[in-house]
């Protein structure tokens, strides 16, 4: 099962060939998959399930998950549904009337004694676990409440004064119940706006006390911290419900909040678009990576804004290639519905909040198909950004983020985008940590889970001799870039103080194909070794094993990853002892099996002036053809203070071969680091 584009449309779109009938099309592709795997028509719209150790609800879930999964997989359809009913009122799926589908099991979903009821609010609390006291079904009825707006004359105008009474109390209990301390508060700011504009009372002082919560977790750049992390939650929650909420309840009765929603709209939108690759394919990163495509929502939902900059014809571009980076593979999709991975079913990276429902929020963009044909994000012809000034060109643009700590590159040798990211900090051994703190994301090459075993992708990883278990960093801090240079801190296993932990001091900067690395060891005891992965890469194509080659040229080892079409390498120059590889197996979201390319050294002296300064280069490219030598090496001459050339002090200078000169100097980071 995948979605094919049927008489594509270049003129108008001439890097996807999408139109808005397209995304119509995507809509009925999706419910189609959905509708064919619920067990009864007469029941909620609940996925045929595959995995149960992780999602939910499981052994160890609480009473309670049971009907937030029902209410998770109507909901989120129901944004799938929805835009297709107020485009094709009509609609049929699976010879189903989806109007009919959805109009019934909405109402059933807030009728106590119906077999497809929900459970309120204060039934939820009664069957509760012991402190459990938010709930799924917050979420879910912000959703609902999406969908009714979004297909208003379609659905919420057909039900009688006494369903729309019943909905209303229903979701009203929610309105006013617990929440979390994150983007959770919009979901009770949506639903007392719809509340608000369907002419229910509503207390202010709540709504307001909400929203200026939201704005409190601004940090800049258009980024919200969301809980303590930066993640897709600011482009796929805050900025997508914060346009909701301005349209619906806002501007009118809150003008000020309104506008700082709107502005730091704007800032993300701005900044965001270097976030995605040449082919508007987004990067694996963070949490809920489950929601795939649903990082592009700003740039439709800004169009809910007064007043905003996103070029439509972008905004278009990038939504349509995130799309169709998922559907268009076969391997998205388990019994009919995006499975719970990235591309394929992927358990490292799914959270025990998730259900197998839960990828229907790939539906947020399509808030885009309210839009009238004539609008401009329908209309304009597709553009693509700072990608068709790189053309095929080997320079990059870069885009610093300072509120989040991100630094982005487009990068022209290979049309990727690569970021680098900080502030990050988790308890040693969470699981999150694989999903934050990483030297770099790649929209190419998805990170790998960590096993312990030693060498990790794209993490220094540290193993003292006698250790049962090799150690990544848990804390990343931001140190801001200087001269082009990105400066970041990472500590192993840090608990609560810095003293006698051991730590590297992270320089990077990037380059055509790649970036350099230009890291320091701050690692007081001993012995142990230390390893650096590049990312990891898929071991076979079509059968075929991929060749790893060696090059070497001025003391600098390169192994290169190549099948047909890519190619990935890793370039170490100082302080690395051996570049080598291992093979390994279930850890990659794109491949069952793997290879890592990875730098190794060795330290034994409790102390001893040894280089301490790591240089390396981690590059890609999408073809086959043999790397030239300033591609595959791109540094010309390493400058050391030292006489030693350890890099023990004192700065460390990089003159490339492109012409540049990249000063790196590590005094006063610790000055600036940020969290």
């Amino acid at each position: 099962m995948k979605f094919e584009v049927k008489n594509p449309d270049y003129g108008k779109s001439p890097y996807t060939g999408m139109t808005k009938e397209h995304w119509l099309e995507v809509c009925e592709f999706l419910l189609e998959g959905i509708f064919s795997g619920i067990e009864s028509m007469e029941g909620q719209p609940v996925s045929r399930r595959v995995e149960f150790e992780v999602s939910y609800p499981n052994k160890n879930s609480s009473p309670t998950k049971a009907s937030a999964e029902r209410f998770e997989g109507l909901a989120r359809s129901f944004l799938i549904a929805a835009p297709l009913l107020h485009n094709r009122p009509e609609a049929v799926i699976c010879g189903v009337s989806v109007r009919e589908y959805y109009k019934t099991r909405i109402l059933e979903a807030v009728t106590p004694g119906n077999p497809n009821y929900l459970y309120g609010l204060q039934e939820l609390l009664a069957m509760a676990k012991e402190g459990e006291d938010t709930f799924q079904h917050t979420c879910e009825c912000a959703s609902l409440v999406i969908g009714l707006d979004q297909c208003r004359e379609v659905l919420w105008n057909t039900y009688t004064a006494e369903e729309k009474d019943r909905i209303a109390s229903y979701i009203r209990e929610f309105a006013y119940g617990k929440t979390g301390a994150h983007n959770w508060r919009l979901f009770n700011m949506l639903i007392l706006g719809f509340l608000h504009q369907e002419g229910y009372e509503i207390d202010r002082g709540v709504m307001r006390d909400h929203a200026q919560t939201i704005l409190s977790y601004y940090a800049g750049d258009g980024w919200y911290r969301d809980g303590h992390r930066f993640d897709y939650y600011t482009p796929w929650a805050f900025q997508v419900y914060g346009p909701i909420w301005n349209r619906w309840y806002g501007y009118t009765e809150e003008p000020w909040i309104a506008g700082k929603i709107e502005q730091y709209a704007n800032a993300l939108t701005d900044s965001f678009l270097s976030m995605f690759d040449k082919d508007g394919h987004v990067t694996l990163w963070a949490r809920s990576g489950l929601y795939r495509n649903a990082a592009s929502s700003p740039f439709a939902s800004a169009y809910l804004l007064n007043h905003t900059n996103v070029n439509p014809g972008l905004a278009r571009r990038i939504n349509s290639g995130a799309l169709l980076q998922f559907i268009t593979r076969e391997d998205v999709f388990v019994n009919g519905v995006p499975s719970l991975g990235f591309y394929g079913q992927f358990l490292p990276m799914v959270q025990d909040y998730s259900c197998a429902e839960s990828p229907f929020w790939i539906a947020n963009p399509f808030v885009a198909l309210t839009y009238p044909e004539e609008h401009p994000f329908w209309s304009a012809v597709e553009e693509n950004g700072d990608w068709e000034q790189l053309g095929d060109a080997t320079g990059y643009v870069e885009t610093i983020m300072n509120g989040p700590g991100i630094v982005s590159a487009h990068l022209g040798g290979n049309g990727a985008c690569e970021f680098r990211t900080a502030k990050g900090l988790f308890k040693p051994g969470d699981e999150y940590i694989r999903y934050y703190i990483r030297l770099a994301f790649h929209s190419h090459y998805p990170w790998e889970a960590f096993d312990g075993q030693g060498a990790e992708a794209m993490q220094y990883s540290l193993s003292y001799d006698g250790a049962a278990e090799a150690l990544v960093p848990n804390i990343i801090m931001y140190g801001g870039v200087n001269d082009g240079v990105l400066y970041r801190k990472q500590y192993f296993d840090f608990y609560h103080n810095f003293q006698g932990g051991a730590s590297i001091d992270l320089a990077d900067f990037p380059v055509a194909y790649g970036h350099i690395r230009v890291d320091k060891m701050r690692i007081p005891n001993k012995l142990f070794t230390l390893t650096m992965g590049a990312y990891g890469f898929p071991e076979y194509q079509d059968g075929e094993k991929t060749q790893v080659i060696r090059r070497s040229c001025d003391g600098a080892e390169a192994v290169i990853l190549k099948q047909d079409g890519r190619q990935l390498a890793l370039v170490a120059y100082t302080a690395w002892e051996s570049v080598e590889t291992k093979e390994r197996r279930g850890v990659n979201p794109a491949a069952e099996n793997s290879i890592l390319a990875y730098g190794k050294l060795r330290r034994e002296k409790m102390y001893g002036y040894e280089p301490y300064v790591m240089i390396s280069a981690v590059l890609s490219r999408r073809d086959d053809r043999e790397w030239a030598e300033e591609e595959l090496f791109p540094i010309r001459e390493i400058i050391f203070t030292d006489e030693e050339q350890c890099g023990g002090y004192g700065p460390v200078t990089l003159l490339m071969k492109d012409g540049r000169t990249a000063a790196v100097d590590y005094e006063g980071l610790e000055g600036h680091l940020m969290i």
